[in-house]
């Protein structure tokens, strides 16, 4: 009881000692008992780290000689990390901390050693920091702690970063003694924001009529230099009489949106991330509420945190490309993050090739400069689908001058026999790739030898563009 009222008013201690206008953003206070390494009679090392995420333990560099031997937590004080009797040297990593959205960062702990010995090479515990990868730096305050000192508290203020690691250092070779420590907190002021205007932060992406279990996503793309905390933004709606409805929060387990970065929101993200090809899983924010959009008309609004409104999309399922037979699960894309946002022109269907969705990464409708028409790029001219990692497959590349085309890739023999139809009114990107890996629908490989491919790039305002290539098809290639 003693020693819980003690470990009470250390606490109390550390807190009043932060800044006044500082928050706790982590803590570990090791209240799990038996998390680490100990021995048994054999000198074996065992081991537990169930339950445990936010730090880790490097111990490969002991020896334990019998079971009175460890580097654990234990139940004394409430719980705290203790090494007995270790002969070498065991290193507590934290997890990486986010401190991104804070400033004026502190960090504080409980060094404490008991017994008799004073050996400094073999007795310590020894504090330091990592910023963003770079060399670790000691703490400013009491980082060496060594031989017989008692009880410290290590300090280090005024750290400004992305993610923070804590790292403790310890060594105990007496089975007398202990070396302790405890109650490791992070605290921080909370950066401030201006809130984001018009153009800065814009509408990017959404699905709103999802596949039968999927859900919605709504994708927003910071055009700024600036970054903003995502809960200072809210998704909304507006009802008939164009009054705003269903205002929720961005909040969640991502805390910034940075400059040129993109945000899938969505209510449920295991009901998106299964139907798309994801190239960033971290760029999406699971939300507790989100609006529910229709599946054939609705408004899109963004507002930043003093209510105004940033951005705001007028949709209908009329945005969709007219050669597509069904939309489930197709997002539209924005195709310039600079354009006007309710330009028609401005939204296309997401492509085939992109799996129909590009939730948290650039869209697979984007517009490219300088390309006035379809260009159409082919190779190489012989390939040999023999997996030895060279040329094993035939390659059509594509860029467009603008959304909303469809492409049709025939394969045809030497003697002009039709052998496979590689693309049939596929929804095309603004560029892609589409390859051949020289076999027919049936998945039969075709013999060796020269084959035409004629590729045609339309849209629905009668444009037809065609492209012809040969190539030759073979086993090895020097």
């Amino acid at each position: 009881m003693v020693q819980n009222i003690l470990k009470f008013l250390t606490i109390c201690l550390l807190t009043a000692f932060n800044q006044a206008n500082a928050q706790e953003i982590w803590r570990e206070s090791f209240s799990l008992p038996n998390k680490g390494v100990w021995s048994d009679e054999s000198g074996n090392i065992l081991v537990d780290f169930e339950g445990i995420s936010t730090w880790t333990l490097d111990y490969f560099n002991i020896q334990l000689s019998n079971e009175d031997d460890y580097a654990k937590t234990v139940s004394t004080s409430g719980g705290r990390f203790e090494c007995c009797n270790i002969n070498g040297e065991v290193i507590w990593y934290s997890e990486k901390i986010d401190i991104s959205g804070y400033e004026n960062v502190s960090i504080q702990l409980i060094a404490q050693e008991t017994g008799s010995g004073e050996n400094e090479t073999t007795k310590y515990l020894k504090v330091s920091y990592q910023m963003d990868n770079n060399p670790e730096i000691p703490f400013e305050k009491n980082a060496e702690n060594v031989g017989n000192w008692g009880t410290d508290t290590v300090v280090q203020t005024n750290l400004n970063g992305s993610k923070l690691q804590v790292i403790v250092r310890m060594g105990n070779f007496y089975s007398a003694d202990k070396v302790i420590f405890d109650e490791v907190v992070v605290s921080a002021e909370e950066k401030e924001y201006l809130p984001a205007q018009a153009g800065e932060v814009v509408i990017n992406e959404i699905l709103f009529n999802p596949f039968p279990d999927g859900e919605d996503y709504v994708e927003i793309y910071n055009v700024s230099e600036n970054a903003f905390p995502l809960k200072d933004f809210f998704l909304a709606s507006r009802d008939d009489n164009l009054e705003l409805t269903q205002v929720y929060s961005l909040a969640g387990p991502q805390y910034l949106l940075k400059s040129a970065s993109y945000i899938a929101i969505t209510k449920d993200t295991n009901a998106v991330l299964p139907y798309y090809l994801i190239e960033c899983a971290e760029c999406f924010q699971q939300v507790a509420k989100m609006p529910s959009y229709n599946n054939d008309e609705d408004v899109v609004v963004l507002l930043n945190k003093n209510m105004e409104v940033i951005d705001e999309l007028f949709y209908s399922d009329n945005l969709h490309n007219e050669w597509l037979a069904d939309v489930d699960g197709v997002s539209l894309e924005r195709v310039s993050s600079r354009a006007e946002t309710n330009l028609p022109e401005n939204w296309a269907s997401a492509s085939a090739e992109s799996g129909y969705g590009t939730p948290g990464y650039t869209n697979s409708q984007a517009g490219i400069p300088d390309v006035s028409k379809p260009a159409v790029a082919f190779e190489p001219e012989a390939f040999s689908p023999n997996f030895d990692g060279y040329n094993d497959a035939y390659k059509i590349h594509y860029e467009l001058d603008k959304p909303g085309y469809v492409g049709n890739v025939k394969i045809f023999d030497a003697r002009g026999r039709f052998v496979l139809q590689l693309a049939n009114n596929k929804i095309l990107g603004t560029n892609g790739e589409i390859t051949w890996n020289g076999e027919d629908e049936t998945g039969k490989r075709q013999p060796l030898g020269v084959y035409v491919v004629a590729v045609e790039i339309f849209n629905s305002q009668g444009q037809v563009f065609r492209f012809k290539d040969g190539v030759v098809l073979t086993d090895v290639l020097e």
